[in-house]
This record gives C-alpha cells, sequence and structure tokens, in this order.
C-alpha cells in the first residue's frame, strides 16, 4: 500500500509572522494600553502613596497606577501646619480619593482624610492593646465630655467619668463637667466604629484598674483618713484614694440620725476605720461611730438588772418600743412587757415622746442589748412616778405662767401713759352720751313721790 503523503496548504496571503506583529501595532493602541487604568479607583478609596514632589499649592504622589496622584491646595490648608511643615519627598502617606478620574482628568486625592483614616487605624490599635493614653478634655456636652484624639474627637459617656457618681443631678453633673475641660484625663478605647464615627473612650475602666490594686493594699481594721465624696439617704461614700467607702448611716455615730446630710456635706473630712472589704463587688464597708466613744458601755456601769428607771419613747414599732435611759443608751420594750394588760398594738399605749417608768430586766454586754418592761413596774411605784410627773409638769406650767404674768406687768408698765387734756376730753365725751333731760326728769318725779309720802304720813 503507497504511503500517502500531505500536500502542503498555501499559506495565507493576510498571515503576518509574529515577529512582525509588535513592530507593525499602531502607537495610539499602544498609549492606550500604557495609560489604562485596570482597576480605577473610586471615591473615597484609601491609597498609601509616597511623595514625589513638593510644592506650594499641591504635593504629587506615586500610588501605584499608571498616572500620579495629585493633592490639591484647598485640602492641604485644612491640614495642620505642623504636619504639613515635616512633610518630605520620599514619605510614604495615606490619602483618600476625592473623585474618580474620567480620562485625562488628574487624580485628585485628600491628604486631610488620610490623616483621618490613619487616626482611625490608631485609634483600632489601640482598643486592641487595651493601653492607657492621657488626652485633653476640649468641650462638654449633656451626655459627656469631649476628647482631642489628633484630628479627631474622642467622647466620654458621663457613666465613664468616675466623679459623676450615682444619683448626682443634672445640675451638678454639669458643674462637674465644665470644671475638667483643659484637664488631661488618662483613658482607654471602649467602642471604635469608623463607619459610624464613634470614638469612644473610659475614664472609669481606667480607674477600675486603679481600684483593685488599692482593694489590695487596704486592709480590714486600718483607720483612715478620707474627704467626703457624696452624701446619700443611706449614709456618705469617702475617697480612700482611688477607692471610694461606704460609711452607712448606722455606723455615722451612736445616736440615730435622721439624714446624714445633717452632720456632713461634700467635702468634709473624717476618720473612718474599715470594717469589711468585697474585692469581687469593689466595696470597701466604713464606721464612724466605732471610733468614737461608745456611750453604751459608758453609762453601763450606772444601771443595773431589776432597776427601775426613768426613760424616754423614742421609737415604737409592730414589736414593742425603744426606751432611751441615757443619752446613746436604749432598751427594747417588747410588746409582751408594753402595759399591765395585753394589747397588740404598742402605737395603743405609747407614742414618741412619751416618759416611761420601766424596770430593766437583763443586759447583754456583748450584744449591747437591754430588755425593758412597763408591766412588771409595781403599780404602787407606777402611781408614785405618775404623780410626782404630774407635780412636776404643774411646776412647770406655774413657773410659765408667772413668767407670762411678770412679762404683761412690764409691758403694762411701759405703756405710755395718756395726756391730761386728753382723759378730760374722753370724760366729757362719755358724759355727753347721756341725755341730761332725762336725769332731771328722774330727779323731779323722786322728789314728787318724797313729798306725797310725806303729805301721807302727816297726822292733819
Amino acid at each position: 500500500m503507497e504511503k500517502e503523503t500531505k500536500t502542503p496548504e498555501p499559506e495565507q496571503e493576510n498571515q503576518v509572522p509574529e515577529e512582525e506583529k509588535a513592530v507593525d501595532q499602531p502607537g495610539w493602541f499602544q498609549d492606550f494600553v500604557d495609560h489604562y487604568d485596570i482597576d480605577k479607583p473610586q471615591q473615597g478609596d484609601m491609597l498609601k502613596g509616597t511623595i514625589l514632589d513638593i510644592q506650594d499649592s499641591s504635593i504629587v504622589l506615586d500610588v501605584g497606577f499608571k498616572r500620579d496622584a495629585i493633592i490639591p491646595g484647598q485640602d492641604l490648608e485644612r491640614v495642620d501646619s505642623d504636619i504639613r511643615d515635616n512633610l518630605s519627598i520620599g514619605d510614604e502617606i495615606f490619602v483618600s480619593v476625592i473623585r474618580t478620574p474620567m480620562g485625562d482628568d488628574d487624580l485628585l486625592v485628600s491628604l486631610q482624610r488620610g490623616l483621618t483614616y490613619k487616626t482611625w487605624i490608631k485609634a483600632d490599635e489601640l482598643a486592641q492593646s487595651n493601653e492607657q493614653i492621657e488626652l485633653e478634655v476640649v468641650d462638654q456636652n449633656r451626655g459627656g465630655l469631649l476628647v482631642a484624639y489628633d484630628n479627631l474627637r474622642g467622647f466620654i459617656p458621663n457613666s465613664h467619668i468616675p466623679a459623676i457618681r450615682r444619683g448626682t443631678s443634672t445640675q451638678r453633673a454639669g458643674e462637674i463637667k465644665s470644671e475638667m475641660i483643659g484637664k488631661t484625663l488618662p483613658l482607654k478605647v471602649i467602642e471604635v466604629d469608623q463607619k459610624e464615627r464613634r470614638l469612644v473612650f473610659s475614664a472609669r475602666v481606667v480607674q477600675k484598674g486603679q481600684r483593685l490594686k488599692r482593694l489590695n493594699e487596704i486592709e480590714i481594721g486600718t483607720v483612715l483618713k478620707s474627704r467626703v465624696v457624696n452624701v446619700v439617704d443611706f449614709g456618705v461614700f469617702v475617697d480612700l484614694g482611688g477607692v471610694d467607702g461606704l460609711v452607712h448611716k448606722s455606723e455615722i455615730d451612736w445616736e440615730r440620725i435622721p439624714h446624714p446630710s445633717k452632720m456632713f456635706k461634700l467635702g468634709d473630712e473624717i476618720e473612718v476605720k474599715i470594717i469589711g472589704i468585697d474585692k469581687e463587688k469593689e466595696r470597701v464597708s466604713l464606721s464612724r461611730k466605732i471610733l468614737l466613744p461608745n456611750p453604751w458601755l459608758k453609762n453601763l456601769e450606772k444601771f443595773q438588772v431589776g432597776d427601775l428607771v426613768e426613760g424616754l419613747v423614742v421609737s415604737v414599732l409592730d414589736f414593742g418600743a425603744f426606751v432611751e435611759l441615757a443619752e446613746g443608751f436604749q432598751g427594747l420594750v417588747h410588746i409582751s412587757e408594753i402595759g399591765y394588760a395585753n394589747t397588740e398594738d404598742p402605737k395603743a399605749v405609747v407614742k414618741k415622746g412619751d416618759p416611761v417608768l420601766v424596770k430593766i430586766m437583763s443586759i447583754d454586754p456583748e450584744r449591747e442589748r437591754i430588755s425593758l418592761s412597763m408591766r412588771r413596774v409595781p403599780i404602787s411605784e407606777q402611781m408614785e412616778w405618775i404623780m410626782n410627773l404630774e407635780d412636776a409638769v404643774e411646776g412647770i406650767l406655774l413657773d410659765r405662767d408667772d413668767d407670762l404674768l411678770d412679762e404683761e406687768s412690764e409691758q403694762e408698765e411701759t405703756k405710755p401713759v395718756d395726756p391730761p387734756d386728753e382723759i378730760e376730753g374722753a370724760e366729757e365725751e362719755v358724759e355727753s352720751d347721756e341725755d341730761p333731760t332725762e336725769e332731771r326728769e328722774e330727779h323731779d318725779t323722786s322728789e314728787e313721790e318724797e313729798l306725797s309720802l310725806e303729805e301721807s304720813e302727816d297726822p292733819e
């Protein structure tokens, strides 16, 4: 079988050798390829560029595209002068695309926006590292404080300002914030959101670390001098050097006080003793009265079990009445010991301020408790005490009446005396009120009666 032979096909007339193609390409096409931006930058894109040239009204950058980027003079004017003066050829900076270039348009970029972007990156890194930073307070608003962070404004909410404590009034909070403007605060970043333009700082978070450190330093039983930082219904808060401690109103004084504000105000210095520390809840319990002389112990020697003592009712509760036997020395009359007859309501028998005669039933020095009784006081003793009490009250009333009489007599003596002319005139006015004719008629009538009686008695 004969081997087939292929006949070579004739070459096409339009076929061009590969070597000749690159030489014969038109110039406009090559120029288009050289200058075409495959990834055309869009408005708002962030670019990193190298400074090629610095002019008074513009800066030229290499941003990795076929064309260079230009920072216009209007944008440079918005940049801080210190930053502008420190720029040099070869520096790498961040810029933001102002507009998407079309055709032969220049690629305009913004250094100001680039600096802002760089600040956001730095803020995010600061938040991730949990590092502390000190910033100046530049302004305030209703919600908190504003601080300067490079070319951004950071925000500190009221709840993250340690000086504004729970219960602080709106007016007082405003005063505190006004006083802080211009001061530098230690802060930590707690929120970074570039899209929402939220950069939030906290001074309380920083203080929390300081509090934990301070809590590990202080010990129960330590006596400290402190300053009152807040006064509330249930006590006073004092500063223990970075940690707030509470002096409950029951630990302020041995006597009952109506409200802590009656004894203390902001800024007062007091001496306190640490009686409790809760590191988990970051609470420190303090006492002031423990450093004061205990009236209970002072009066303990004056009273014995079985004594009949006069006291004053200081409070009446459902289970009985508290009676003060001496200053700061109180005992409880249980409801079962209130009166000679059983009663379910102590308020039906005694009220606050009543003087009472009680018998001391027991004394517990360790618990500082005294049990008292009214029903175990002998009736004879009770009656004698009541009579003496009434006599004493009557004597007080008589003395008060005498004092009132003395005051009235003194007032009478000091009254001005009317002139004689005025008195005579007053007498004449009184006499002029009566009718003189009626007087004469009465006299005439009486005289006639007398005459008629005399005539009837005459025998003739």
